[in-house]
């Protein structure tokens, strides 16, 4: 009878140790995201970016005072881009009107 005892008692911490082991949520393999550095010279060259650009970046991101870092990360088609630039290209691309999607008379806009 004790030796039933300590196989129930080993089984039933066996079960345990996998019932936990998986229970962490990671069934299936991380899937890696892509990571591209890119000026912001060549991110406005890119059409679809540049809208993900203006969807995902706000003006006021960059801060009253333009202290650097200028880098800002925007995810586009599964990758995401980290996107540098100087303070005045930052503004330039903000105030800049034609590409933005609140502009109902670009090409670009995104419609609702």
């Amino acid at each position: 009878m004790k030796t039933l005892k300590v196989v129930l008692v080993a089984t039933m911490v066996a079960f345990l140790m996998v019932a936990s082991a998986s229970a962490d949520g990671f069934k299936s393999k991380p899937k890696f995201t892509n990571k591209v550095n890119i000026s912001i010279e060549n991110a406005v060259n890119n059409p679809g970016l540049v809208v993900a650009m203006y969807a995902q970046l706000n003006e006021n991101d960059i801060g009253p005072l333009g202290l650097p870092p200028f880098i800002f990360d925007v995810k586009y088609n599964g990758t995401i881009y980290r996107i540098s630039g100087t303070f005045m290209q930052w503004i330039r691309f903000f105030r800049t009107r034609g590409i933005s999607p609140c502009d109902k008379s670009s090409k670009l806009a995104v419609t609702d």
